[in-house]
């Protein structure tokens, strides 16, 4: 009896793993065939033509009904629909704010349920999840003519078409000091700045994380910036495998203020004169130093062994979005148009922000993009590897 249930035990062990093996096999054919169906479509719809703004106006009129659906996660979206609308009589833009954190997940929701709403997204790549999960597999498709991204740097275009970039800075208040008061990322792991900086939460904020993540990759220019700071080598502990994870260690250790947004942290460092706070938080927060009156002030070119990494904001056009020409017509005008300085990138060309193209008239009073010290991120390291990161610094949370 008991060898009768081993042999049957035994059969079904190899007859389930060559069903799950048949199945792994069958599921790689038709993820092949739903992606050439998918470059398929975006060839009928004629996203590597380059044609040209007003022939896909007319299109968009005549076979589309001049309607344009796009989903974004800027709310200056509003101003770029108003001035489309006012060039572009007769065309209708729907425009929906939703936030980073909830785009993906929409949009894939919607995707694998067949509701086909958005023709064009507008979001931040941050850790390789549009890369890796949206554009390898058909769902969104880049849309780069040649009359709009011909000036190019080449490297911004090998992943995703580049609306424009944004990056993060440490931000001080003016009225308490002069000039940038660290000059490396290590300085604040030294005593005089324990509980004295501010950080938004990274187990909440995928950039944060993304940005640590970058650290590890680069763990030997974080040894070397270590040297830099104290004028001698790190010496590791056992539970710090690179000196991107002792920062990590260590930082948590000097007592940081975990703020939930951005907000709470630029309006905790900028509001009044009293402020020895500093604090980390996106570039485009330069904006209120104008808009609120607060005391900020950044010098991102002296930080050791980078200010930052460059955000991507970038568009793209939904797979068998049910207005294709549409589509490629408001990427066009997002972009600036032939000349690059139209109506639709004045929105996104401010402060704190950088567009790709050159023909583009930077923001007045911007700090050049080639004076920042930046790592470019590394989209597959960090979609492999976050998780990792993150693990490590909730155990020293």
């Amino acid at each position: 009896m008991k060898k009768t249930l081993l042999i049957v035990t035994m059969f079904l062990l190899v007859f389930t793993s060559i069903f799950a093996g048949g199945s792994q096999e069958a599921a790689k054919p038709k993820q092949q065939d739903s992606l050439m169906l998918a470059h398929d479509w975006a060839a009928k719809a004629g996203l590597n033509q380059g044609v040209s703004s007003q022939e896909l106006y007319k299109k968009a009129l005549e076979t589309e009904g001049g309607k344009v659906v796009v989903y974004s996660i800027s709310s200056r979206m509003a101003r770029v629909k108003a001035a489309f609308e006012a060039d572009y009589p007769g065309m209708t833009v729907e425009s929906y704010d939703i936030s980073s954190n909830d785009m993906a997940t929409k949009l894939r929701t919607e995707y694998e349920a067949g509701i086909r709403t958005a023709d064009v997204i507008h979001s931040k790549e941050q850790n390789g999840e549009y890369l890796m999960e949206f554009f390898a597999k058909g769902i969104l498709h880049n849309y780069q003519p040649a009359s709009i991204f011909g000036n190019v740097d080449p490297q911004y275009l090998k992943d995703l078409t580049p609306l424009y970039f944004e990056t993060d800075w440490w931000f001080y208040n003016t009225s308490v000091y002069q000039e940038s008061p660290i000059s490396n990322w290590w300085d604040i792991t030294k005593p005089e700045w324990k509980g004295k900086f501010i950080i938004q939460n990274p187990l909440g904020t995928v950039s944060y994380m993304a940005i640590i993540t970058t650290m590890v990759e680069h763990a030997d220019e974080m040894a070397s910036a270590y040297k830099a700071c104290y004028g001698k080598d790190i010496v590791l502990a056992k539970d710090e495998p690179t000196a991107a994870h002792a920062w990590i260690k260590r930082v948590l250790a000097n007592d940081p203020i975990i703020m939930d947004s951005n907000n709470e942290v630029i309006k905790a460092v900028g509001e009044g004169t009293t402020s020895a706070l500093i604090g980390y938080a996106p570039s485009s927060k330069y904006r209120e130093k104008t808009d609120k009156g607060w005391n900020i002030d950044v010098n991102p070119a002296v930080m050791v062994p980078m200010s930052g990494v460059p955000f991507m904001n970038f568009v793209a056009v939904v797979n068998e979005a049910p207005h294709p020409y549409g589509a490629q017509l408001l990427i066009r005008y997002m972009l600036g148009d032939e000349n690059g300085n139209g109506k639709g990138i004045q929105p996104f060309n401010t402060i704190g922000g950088w567009t790709v193209r050159p023909e583009t008239k930077g923001a007045e009073g911007n700090i050049p993009f080639q004076a920042m010290p930046l790592w470019n991120l590394n989209y597959e390291y960090i979609y492999d590897n976050l998780q990792d990161v993150q693990d490590y610094w909730y155990q020293f949370r």
